[in-house]
């Protein structure tokens, strides 16, 4: 078992991934010479939202983690199926943007190949799962809250797409409120110009 399939590693990475990035930004921007908005809005726009995704990635990956420790699965496979997507998560995420560990010292020389290797073994493991995952086991999210046609239990995924289809609010009433105002005159004048000319 390698450092990157171990979730305690991958939030420790995500963590000074985030971190180093705001420390950066923050270094940025104690420039007083730089008028604020000039800073924000040109020099450091790039570098703010790189830093946002970064924190709010880390973010995401705790709460995910945190839900998995205290929801009550009925077997461990539940929540190691869970433990494999997080970790996918995380090494996909570190895979997209690793530099900031380079810069830091925290990665070395052969964490590119180990975070790649580890990376198709995890996605490897989940494969077989995937069917059983998309669809699960409870009729309530599948057929009432999963608004999707892929995942319905019965597998009749085109009916399921035209139920949703027939079903969405812009069928509410027979016509458009703007069909006989916008659609219907700019589908005459392209009719009466293609007839035009062909005479």
């Amino acid at each position: 078992m390698t450092d990157f399939e171990n979730l305690d590693h991958l939030d420790t990475a995500l963590a000074i991934k985030a971190a180093w990035q705001v420390r950066d930004v923050l270094k940025k921007m104690s420039d007083k010479s730089i008028p604020k908005g000039r800073q924000m809005n040109d020099l450091l726009a790039a570098a703010l939202l790189r830093m946002s995704k970064a924190h709010h990635t880390y973010v995401s990956f705790v709460i995910f983690r945190d839900e998995i420790n205290t929801f009550g699965f009925k077997s461990q496979s539940g929540k190691d199926l869970m433990n494999l997507q997080a970790r996918i998560f995380a090494l996909n995420e570190l895979m997209k943007d690793n530099m900031t560990l380079y810069e830091s010292g925290y990665f070395g020389q052969g964490s590119g190949d180990l975070l790649f290797d580890c990376f198709n073994k995890e996605c490897l493991e989940l494969r077989p799962q995937l069917i059983p995952l998309i669809e699960g086991e409870n009729e309530e999210i599948i057929d009432n809250s999963y608004m999707s046609a892929i995942g319905n239990k019965y597998g009749d995924i085109y009916e399921r797409q035209l139920d949703l289809s027939m079903g969405a609010k812009v069928n509410d009433t027979p016509k458009a409120p703007w069909w006989d105002t916008l659609i219907k005159p700019t589908m005459y004048r392209k009719y009466n110009q293609k007839q035009n000319a062909k005479l």
